[in-house]
């Protein structure tokens, strides 16, 4: 594994966080318009996604593939034995690095997904401790707990609502209103989507972002369950805001808040309370096709600004072209012959004249330029990097030009046709390897 595979990802978290933190922000401006739209926010972690869906940035190694070296010339092997074990001990940092990295993320994601789940069933474990209730003549599970809290509902497959013991002390108004503000995140099913977010936020928790985001999406769900209970049952706004108001009085409990949203959730700040009571007493005329607008201007720019900045990541297609302008081509790829040992010819022959300049098929980067690390056969042989994992080789040259760990451009000369090596006559044999596995030139490189 090279270090390459390492970036790219990394690249891809770093560009997802600032992505979604621009979101939130852009959210946050949206809100103005309509506050009670929690869909807005969903939207906002779809966008976020997006520009991601199906990418792969490759990294591809620069190791000499194995295919180079004929395995009846191992003693020609022997002198790659100190490369190779050189890149053997640079694969094997990023390979410990990986699996650091991989164990950090799975132990804190563990350790976070413990904590939700020792939360969940302390919130259980309180309600066994309470009493049951029948309330009125809706078929709800519920239970009047033995302390002071915000009346809140939880559960996963099957809703339960619990409420405080100050709740029977209330005037009936408030009971009503405490009480349908709670139904009405039964029936949006509230308590189950944030659960949902909360998890992800517990896998993805190397994201702040997503925490921020749950906060606003709570908001946005509080302030669309005010506005759904006060226009479905029809109570009188003051006496639904002193309802808040006489919950958030009593709420002066240890109690550990959990991941459902209670009806005067303490993870609320004062500005929100102070919007939500806003809201409550002076609705804002809500405008959702500004935000629908707004979402989708947001989903075109960011597919369009995060597709710009990975390409400069994304490796791309090398920009082919000929070694050399006049040549014949006098052994094609796949060609059995004799003087080969009857063995399939892995690359195409260029006969020229000896002394003429050869250039680099693709940009690149020089791995091989000598007469030794690769076998006898090939001579003065120089061995290139592209992108995308292809390589180009160039073999039986006269002269080298480049050096290793050189780059170069594409046309750059690099050496001259000779006949180094095991050879009839002057010519290029020019191989092209991709994935380190041969592929005929002619299907890659346009040759006329």
């Amino acid at each position: 594994m090279g270090f390459g595979v390492l970036i790219a990802p990394l690249i891809n978290v770093l560009m997802w966080v600032l992505l979604c933190f621009i979101l939130l922000a852009c959210g946050r401006y949206l809100k103005r318009f309509n506050p009670a739209m929690p869909s807005m926010w969903w939207g906002m972690l779809l966008i976020s996604v997006l520009p991601f869906a199906g990418v792969d940035i490759p990294a591809r190694f620069v190791a000499i593939p194995e295919v180079l070296f004929d395995v009846s010339e191992q003693t020609e092997l022997l002198q790659l034995h100190t490369e190779l074990v050189t890149q053997s001990s640079m694969n094997g940092n990023s390979s410990i690095l990986f699996i650091i990295l991989l164990c950090i993320y799975l132990t804190v994601t563990f350790k976070r997904l413990h904590r939700f789940w020792h939360n969940r069933r302390s919130v259980l474990n309180l309600l066994t401790t309470g009493e049951k209730v029948t309330i009125g003549t809706h078929n709800v599970n519920a239970v009047m707990l033995p302390i002071n809290c915000s009346p809140f509902v939880t559960g996963v497959f099957k809703s339960r609502l619990a409420l405080p013991k100050y709740f029977m002390e209330l005037p009936k108004e408030q009971q009503r209103a405490l009480l349908n503000h709670e139904l009405v995140h039964i029936d949006y099913r509230d308590h189950q989507l944030l659960t949902c977010w909360h998890i992800l936020c517990c896998i993805f928790w190397f994201n702040p972002a997503l925490a921020k985001l749950e906060v606003e999406l709570g908001n946005a769900i509080e302030a669309r369950c005010d506005k759904s209970t006060l226009s479905k049952y029809g109570i009188n706004p003051k006496v639904y805001a002193q309802a808040m108001l006489t919950a958030l009085k009593y709420n002066n409990t240890h109690y550990q808040q959990h991941s459902t949203i209670a009806f005067a959730s303490r993870a609320m700040s004062l500005a929100d309370y102070k919007l939500r009571l806003t809201q409550i007493m002076r609705p804002t005329k809500s405008s959702p096709s500004r935000v629908v607008i707004a979402l989708m201007l947001c989903t075109f720019t960011s597919v369009a600004i995060v597709g710009h900045i990975k390409s400069l990541f994304i490796v791309q297609q090398p920009n082919w072209q000929a070694p050399i302008n006049q040549y014949s081509i006098s052994s094609h790829f796949g060609h059995i012959s004799a003087f080969r040992d009857n063995r399939s010819h892995g690359g195409v022959d260029l006969v020229a004249p000896k002394g003429q300049p050869i250039a680099s098929v693709a940009t690149g980067k020089v791995l091989v330029a000598d007469a030794h690390t690769l076998p006898a056969n090939y001579g003065k042989v120089v061995l290139i990097q592209h992108s995308n994992g292809y390589q180009s080789l160039y073999a039986h040259l006269d002269q080298i030009w480049v050096a290793e760990g050189d780059w170069v451009p594409v046309g750059k000369r690099i050496g001259t046709l000779g006949e180094s090596g095991k050879v009839t006559g002057p010519h290029l044999h020019l191989e092209v390897l991709h994935e380190g596995q041969r592929v005929d030139p002619l299907t890659v490189v346009e040759l006329n």
